[in-house]
């Protein structure tokens, strides 16, 4: 049955392997049994109505506190899901990155990243650092990101919850909204790779959402100017809801204004000001992801509003952007679109995305989709609202409405279900993962060292640290995006390399999972290592190598 689905899947989608994971396949028959029996059984039916009914004359205090426990259950879930991730060794660079960057937070100096061996603001201005530093200085694990990231999520299935209450005649829709978000392959997808910052946008935007529906303009500044802070890709996004604010919201009209005006200003501030303090080099540090639309982002703008055919064909056909805007509205059933305003708000983030020519971006893949996000889950609240209404109005069947609503929302979970990512657990040989555990504890926490991609988030908490090159000829490897070298910040020159030599050097090749190719580049890399470098083998064990510097031969 697996190669059955893998062959449909590879050979006429064009997706992934089939990977058998047995807790999302029991949600998917139990979900997809239970609604088939909810619309064959007028009595189950008939049972589904009552408790629909006794969640409506729940009173609004018990409905907080369900938000609430919807969001802790799910946050514990996500946890639960990454700390198995990390310790089944399936986080690697973006998680190490940015560990690194808030071990620095607490250590100094602010900002560093030392695997790049540059200010992380050279790439993205996320004054949210300071704070995310403050919760490293509790603990300094790398779960401490992955903690911050699933928790951020949950407190986002808590503002769904509110949003439906705000909008929805029926309360019920506020659970039915959040069932939506819980299972959403997207939500998952970017939080199930590493950690990163714009997932912190949705739970952001949402409450700021959340704050405009309950006209407290107060917090809903409060609320955006967080957004702010966490990462420059939501501005622009944001600049967007000013004007649907301005456009659709005449109590809001001046908060609008001012949103919008405050985005743009502070995108245009960061790009032309922030990023070449701290970029070494002349365009912006991810402008080749863009590349396809002129030289530069100015360029870019003026080709994009001169020629607004070529536009619209960047943005939806060159790369079938098309195709992947139905795959991000298929998980929620469309239901954006019976709110046209409201999906007018998705507009600016997801032409972002699509009008890159970078293929994660464009389909909208790992954590790139999260922009969007909160303005998608907006949208579903106000389409789910307006769609109720209309199907009440014209609801003819002798069937409860309310056990075919529930019917279809189980369909929708075992299909998000389907689509949502394994977070890749399950997948890492466990003597491997132990040995490595076990290998690293061998490792000073002061010591300098050379790692792969895989062991990196293991040995982060510290000031120095490389990526191996593991092609002979240079231990670490210094190159970032494209083959660009980092700057040197611990030198006057910011073009020259560290010149520190790592007194440790661990490497890794899993039993069974590493190509032949790999395995004779690390057999060679590890000649040279200990024949001409000064390395010798201390500790070899399950895929696990660990070397210490003796010195150069002379």
């Amino acid at each position: 049955m697996v190669d059955l689905l893998t062959y449909i899947n590879v050979t006429w989608l064009g997706l992934k392997p089939v990977h058998l994971n047995l807790f999302k396949l029991g949600v998917i028959i139990s979900c997809a049994a239970f609604g088939a029996w909810l619309l064959a059984s007028r009595a189950m039916a008939n049972h589904v109505t009552a408790a629909v009914a006794r969640v409506n004359s729940m009173s609004m205090s018990q409905h907080r506190k369900a938000a609430w426990m919807f969001g802790a259950v799910f946050a514990v879930f996500l946890i639960h899901l990454r700390v198995r991730q990390y310790f089944e060794l399936q986080t690697m660079w973006d998680m190490a990155v940015e560990a690194n960057v808030a071990w620095h937070m607490v250590h100094g100096p602010w900002f560093f990243n030392s695997l790049d061996n540059d200010s992380f603001l050279g790439g993205h201005f996320s004054p949210i650092f300071v704070l995310i530093g403050l919760a490293y200085r509790l603990v300094e694990h790398p779960l401490t990101l992955l903690v911050i990231q699933s928790v951020a999520l949950g407190i986002g299935a808590v503002a769904v919850y509110y949003l439906a209450l705000l909008r929805c005649v029926h309360p019920f829709l506020a659970f039915v909204s959040v069932l939506v978000y819980v299972s959403n392959p997207y939500v998952h997808h970017g939080n199930a790779h590493d950690f990163h910052l714009s997932p912190l946008t949705i739970p952001a935007v949402l409450w700021m959402l959340v704050f405009v529906e309950s006209g407290k303009k107060g917090l809903a500044a409060v609320a955006a100017f967080l957004a702010f802070s966490i990462e420059e890709s939501i501005l622009i996004p944001l600049a967007g809801c000013g004007l649907y604010l301005s456009a659709f919201r005449p109590g809001w009209r001046l908060f609008g204004a001012g949103l919008a005006l405050c985005a743009v200003i502070y995108f245009v501030f960061i790009i032309k000001v922030v990023f070449p303090i701290f970029s070494p080099y002349p365009e912006l540090f991810f402008w080749h992801r863009y590349a396809n639309l002129g030289t530069n982002l100015s360029d870019a703008v003026i080709h994009l509003l001169s020629n607004p055919f070529w536009a619209g064909y960047e943005t939806l056909v060159a790369r079938n952007q098309y195709v992947y805007l139905l795959y991000f509205l298929i998980p929620v059933v469309f239901l954006p679109l019976f709110a046209w305003r409201e999906a007018f708000l998705l507009a600016v983030p997801l032409s972002i995305m699509f009008l890159s020519q970078n293929a994660g971006m464009n389909k909208l893949g790992f954590h790139y989709s999260a922009p969007a996000l909160p303005f998608l889950f907006f949208g579903v609240v106000h389409g789910l609202s307006n769609a109720v209404r209309v199907i009440e109005q014209r609801w003819r069947s002798t069937r409860p409405l309310w056990s075919v609503v529930c019917a279809c929302m189980l369909f929708l979970i075992a299909l998000n279900t389907y689509r949502s990512p394994g977070y890749d657990i399950g997948e890492t040989n466990p003597e491997f993962a132990a040995s490595a555990f076990e290998i690293i504890s061998l490792v000073p926490s002061d010591a300098a060292v050379a790692t792969d991609v895989r062991l990196a988030p293991l040995l982060i908490n510290r000031h120095r640290i490389c990526k191996i090159n593991v092609i002979t000829g240079a231990l670490c490897d210094w190159s970032i995006a494209d083959g660009k070298p980092s700057s040197g910040s611990e030198a006057v020159n910011r073009g020259a390399v560290p010149q520190w030599v790592p007194e440790y050097v661990v490497i890794s090749a899993e039993p069974g999972k590493t190509s032949a190719l790999k395995l004779q580049q690390q057999h060679e890399f590890v000649e040279w290592l200990t024949s001409a470098q000064g390395y010798e083998e201390i500790r070899s064990q399950n895929g696990i190598m660990l070397f210490q510097y003796r010195g150069k031969p002379s």
